[in-house]
């Protein structure tokens, strides 16, 4: 099974490495010379690589009070007029203040003009993980100021000014990489720890994998994406169950350990190629390889059967 699922993985991979993947089927002949079915040329349009370090972008919006993201001005952006919506990351020198959201980092810099001794001070006062919009100017950084170690180090935005949305408090805990954390601490806090760059980037990572694997078993395969229902009755064997009860008394429902009778029931319904991001629910207790609730990828197809769990193909967000 774990065979299975690895090649099912570096199928998955190899088929959306390209922006512009064909995929064309040769047509086949019976011994006879009867012609079994057409040649059909498909194109599958996919989005960018799987990983690929491309910045998101929004781009102005009446829905959105930001022009950019923090981690997308670069060079060609400067002498623009940008919004800016982020968390301070920190301040410097009472010079510089670093704003931070999902994409990256900008650095912002105070004006030290005596007109502007408002906006300064708004800006000094800030503290650490305060909501805050900034409009200003994209510039150049002066020579040999520039930060190659940030994608956005060789600009930065000359603020004109501030709009403060909440000022942070005293946190549990720093929102940094390199501040170790405990997990019973994070968990109580999940909040805060959802903030983090590594979380952003699985949260993000493990959408871009179910998406490609959409689109790779439903455009190129041929694949139907079907959601069983997650309340069903009760189907003894493997692990415990976890019940929901009813409005009937001494009457519950089973929430599923696998969809396996809902696989059966559309293979012989002539859904002949199924397959499902399903959610499962086993009570197994605390384990460290297991968990009471996760996804599986199940799929189906020729009467054969394959399913490929969270630990083998997603990417857990922990």
């Amino acid at each position: 099974m774990a065979t299975k699922s690895r090649y099912l993985l570096q199928r998955v991979f190899s088929g959306v490495r390209n922006p512009a993947v064909w995929y064309q089927s040769s047509a086949s002949t019976s011994s006879q010379g009867r012609l079994l079915w057409k040649p059909r040329l498909r194109q599958l349009s996919c989005s960018h690589t799987l990983g690929k370090a491309h910045p998101p972008s929004t781009g102005p919006s009446s829905l959105s009070f930001r022009s950019h993201t923090c981690g997308e001005l670069r060079s060609h952006h400067v002498g623009e007029k940008v919004s800016l919506c982020g968390w301070v990351q920190y301040l410097r020198q009472d010079l510089f203040v670093i704003m931070r959201d999902f994409s990256g980092l900008t650095q912002v810099l105070i004006p030290q003009e005596e007109s502007a001794s408002n906006l300064k001070a708004a800006l000094c006062d800030l503290t650490t993980e305060s909501v805050v919009k900034v409009t200003g100017t994209v510039r150049r950084r002066p020579a040999g100021q520039e930060n190659k170690s940030m994608p956005t180090g060789e600009i930065e935005i000359l603020a004109e000014s501030v709009e403060v949305f909440n000022v942070c408090q005293k946190l549990p805990f720093e929102i940094k990489d390199f501040v170790k954390k405990s997990e019973s601490l994070r968990m109580q806090y999940r909040y805060l720890d959802l903030r983090s760059s590594q979380m952003q980037k699985n949260l993000r990572l493990r959408s871009q994998l179910v998406m490609k694997m959409r689109e790779y078993l439903c455009n190129v395969h041929g694949f139907v994406d079907v959601e069983t229902p997650t309340l069903f009755k009760r189907t003894p064997g493997g692990a415990k169950e976890f019940v929901v009860p009813s409005r009937e008394p001494g009457r519950f429902y089973s929430l599923p350990q696998s969809p396996q009778q809902f696989k059966q029931l559309l293979m012989v319904a002539g859904i002949d190629r199924y397959f499902q991001m399903a959610r499962c629910y086993r009570d197994e207790g605390s384990k460290p390889d297991r968990q009471p609730e996760f996804t599986q990828v199940t799929r189906r197809w020729n009467g054969k059967r394959t399913k490929c769990t969270h630990t083998q193909l997603i990417i857990l967000c922990c």
